[in-house]
């Protein structure tokens, strides 16, 4: 599974659409697109934004690895 893959698995998950996430975080809903297609990989910045948005773990969303 891609991070892009990880990514809207979580958005998915939380209910939130891709206009909401990229409000939250800070980015354009055709980021959030581009990196849920694999299209572009977020910057690791960038990354931390979506990830503090929606609170979900930094291995699962690089690596695929979920904390217990």
């Amino acid at each position: 599974m891609t991070i892009g893959e990880r990514i809207k698995k979580e958005r998915e998950q939380c209910g939130w659409s891709q206009e909401a996430l990229a409000l939250a975080a800070g980015v354009s809903q055709r980021s959030i697109g581009h990196y849920e297609l694999g299209q572009r990989d977020p910057q690791s910045v960038i990354l931390g934004k979506i990830m503090g948005a929606m609170g979900f773990q930094m291995l699962f969303v690089k690596e695929g690895v979920e904390s217990e």
